[in-house]
């Protein structure tokens, strides 16, 4: 019954961290999307107002949106790839030293 909860939390745990992570991703993907969109804009041919808009938007959306773990990690997919490499690398020691 324990290796049962025990292995539900573990399972729970990682398919929490793996929904941030591919949040994290996407938030960093639509930020590059509004900096692009914004660039290829006929900006031009707008108000000289509408213009200043627009650059302190792309001013903006130049800097990476992140979801991070304590302002230290950024969550994303790479980030959730090494964090199972290293688990796996610490339980395979682990059980080696048994």
């Amino acid at each position: 019954m324990r290796i049962c909860w025990l292995v539900s939390i573990l399972i729970n745990t990682f398919a929490h961290m793996c929904l941030y992570c591919v949040v994290g991703e996407i938030l960093i993907a639509k930020g590059e999307g509004i900096f692009y969109a914004v660039y290829n804009y006929t900006w031009y041919l707008r108000t000289p107002k509408e213009a200043k808009n627009l650059m302190l938007i792309m001013i903006c959306a130049e800097k990476p949106l992140y979801i991070t773990a304590g302002k230290i990690f950024p969550m994303t997919l790479s980030m959730f790839c090494s964090l199972i490499k290293t688990s796996a690398g610490y339980i395979s020691v682990l059980l080696a030293n048994r």
